[in-house]
Parts: C-alpha cells; structure tokens; sequence
C-alpha cells in the first residue's frame, strides 16, 4: 500500500515530460545500440505487457561458489591440495580440467583416488572438463564407493564430447542410473564472443543433444535435466545480467517446442576467464566484481571467477584465487545477493534488454 496516495503515471506523459526538457532536442538522439539492438532511456511497465516470464525452478537465489583447478604435469597429490585448500576457504562445487593433459591420459582409478582423497563428495558438487567420458566416469562411480559414499547423493557433472554417448548408450544408460544428480552434457559455450551469438550456439547445440536422446529412444521428460550450459560474460553489466536470463527463456523456448509439458531445470555456470582480463591484475580484481555480480544477479547456478593472474598462470597464486573466492562471499554474506530469485526483475530497461537479446537469437536459432 506505500503508493497508494500517489497517481500511475502513463508512458506517455513521461515521454511527454523528458521531450519538454530535451528542448527541442529529438528524443531519438538519446538511443544507442547493442549489437545491433536499438535501445532507449527510457522504458515503462506497459513496455512488458504480453512479455515472456522467467521460467525458474529455484526458490532463492543461491548459487554454487566455484573453483576451477587444472592438472598440470601429472600431479594429481597437488591438485588434491588446492581443492582441499579451496573447500576449507567456503568452496562448494569443484571443477577439475582434466583436458590439458594430451590424449589419450586419463587419471587412472589410483590416480582418481589421490585427485579427491579427503573429499566428501556427498556435500558439494564434482565437475570434470575431459576428452573422453566412458572410463572416466566409470572410474569415478568407483572411487565413490571405495570412499564408502554413495553415488546417487553425489551431485557432479562432465563437460565432454556431448554425441559421444552414442557409441554406448547402454553403458550411458547405467551410468546415468548411477548417478541421478549427474549433469553428463556440457553445452560449453564460454569461448564464444557475442552476446546473441553465444546464446544462439547454446540452444543449438542444446538443442542437438535433444535430438541424439530422442533419436536413442530416451525419455526426454526425463533426460532433458542431464543437460547443463556453461557460458562467459563481458564487462558490459546489464548486457551480461541479461545473457544469463534471456538463456533461460530461450531454452524454455526449446523444451516447450518438444514437449509442452517440459519445464527446465536452472543449471547454468557462468566461467569469469582469463579472455576478459587485461594485464592488470588489480584491475582485474575490480571488475570480476561487477562481473560476478552479473552473473548471480541474472540468475546462474554456478560461479568460476578466475584468479587476477590466471592469464599468466592458469590455476593463479593462492592469493589471487583466495581474492576470487572472497568475492563470492561478499556477494552472499554482506550483500545478500542469494537471497532474491531474478532480482532484477521489475527493472524494465533489462527485462526489454533480456526479451530482445532472447529474440534475436532465437532467430539466429530458427536460421541455423
């Protein structure tokens, strides 16, 4: 009831007010674009009358606190450590990048065991970027139970060749049964620049994985929710903020075109990388912060904010990964950011950015 007192202003008589002050000045002259989107200053409630809602399945905000380790020569006992190291400073989802190493090396189970010793799997998410998947996650349902853990609590996810599966699709089947909470497609999409083209290839190749299922025989009511995307995002704040929701729609979008019934399951991680930073490390700790801020604010699952010093060493220096971190947690205990799903909605200006963008690629989509 706080603006009951007060009378609705309509569009127009705002736009009728702002071309009084502009004397004379065109109101057009205010416009910009976003590739190739035009944009205005100014946008109102009736601007989002017949607009499409965000589809999510969340009941805050809450998001993933991420940290990405690469194996490097071989040393699975000190990758150990950097994850034991980041689980001890408030990580919960870890990502190891098995696919700098050169094929075909793979950790072998014993080498898988010393990966993830003293790790309880059960409390966090596991993701692994890799070339191959069969043996890997073979392997990796096997060592969860030598921990004494059990694999259908284990939440986790793969970032592999998402067709692969179809060379044994019976193996993939057990695998999946074995692992409910696993994400097994990665629709990786974090090395592409632009924002509509990005978000179009997701859907794309999202899509694509749709299709190989159906094609198995899959129920996809079921299989759609193995699905996850990974994307990237830029210093542009409200373009970003934008990316992530208008993902959301448009994958919406796809399942709704396959089966009216199907709803997503929100799995978005968003990667803060090396392409984006300058070679200024501190600068590069100021702006991962509007960055994060982007990211959690549109609504993704999981944050990686890459060290400040990443584009000279990929894993960072324990002082630039604990700065990372400590972004994240500034992000949810001093600004309580995981408290409110789509915060941003109610701000017209990104909820046109976010239905634009989302039309666009969707044409892009429909072109392909």
């Amino acid at each position: 009831m706080l603006f009951k007192d007060f009378d609705k202003v309509t569009k127009a008589e705002w736009l009728a007010q702002v071309t009084k002050d502009l004397k004379g000045k065109p109101l057009e002259s205010l416009n910009w674009e976003i590739e190739g989107i035009e944009m205005t200053p100014f946008y109102h409630s009736e601007d989002m009358l017949g607009k499409n809602p965000i589809v999510d399945d969340r009941s805050d905000n809450s998001w993933e606190i991420g940290a990405r380790i690469v194996i490097q020569n071989e040393n699975y006992a000190a990758a150990n450590q950097q994850a034991l190291d980041a689980l001890s400073k408030g990580v919960n989802a870890l990502c190891f990048v098995l696919d700098a190493l050169p094929l075909p090396i793979l950790p072998t189970q014993t080498e898988l065991i010393t990966l993830l010793e003293g790790i309880q799997l059960e409390w966090i998410s596991t993701h692994f970027v890799a070339k191959a998947w069969k043996r890997l996650i073979g392997d990796f349902i096997e060592v969860i139970h030598a921990k004494g853990q059990n694999p259908s609590l284990v939440n986790c996810s793969f970032n592999i060749d998402n067709n692969d599966f179809i060379n044994d699709v019976e193996t993939f089947k057990s695998y999946v049964s074995k692992l409910p909470k696993g994400k097994f497609f990665t629709i990786d999409v974090t090395n592409e620049t632009g924002l509509t083209e990005s978000l179009a290839k997701a859907i794309t190749e999202g899509n694509e994985v749709l299709e190989s299922l159906n094609d198995h025989s899959f129920d996809l009511s079921e299989t759609h929710q193995l699905i996850q995307f990974a994307i990237s995002l830029d210093d542009e704040y409200f373009p970003s903020i934008a990316k992530v929701r208008a993902l959301k729609i448009l994958w919406q979008q796809v399942l709704t075109a396959w089966n009216a019934d199907l709803k997503i399951v929100s799995n978005i991680e968003v990667h803060l990388t090396e392409n984006a930073q300058s070679d200024d490390e501190n600068y590069n700790k100021i702006k991962a912060t509007t960055q994060a801020m982007s990211a959690v604010i549109g609504g993704a699952n999981r944050l990686y904010i890459y060290p400040s010093d990443s584009f000279k060493t990929e894993n960072g220096t324990t002082f630039s990964r604990r700065i990372a971190l400590n972004v994240q947690h500034l992000l949810q205990q001093e600004s309580y950011l995981d408290r409110v799903v789509d915060t941003s909605a109610g701000s017209y200006f990104v909820e046109e950015l976010t239905e634009k963008l989302a039309e666009k690629a969707w044409r892009e989509f429909q072109n392909s």
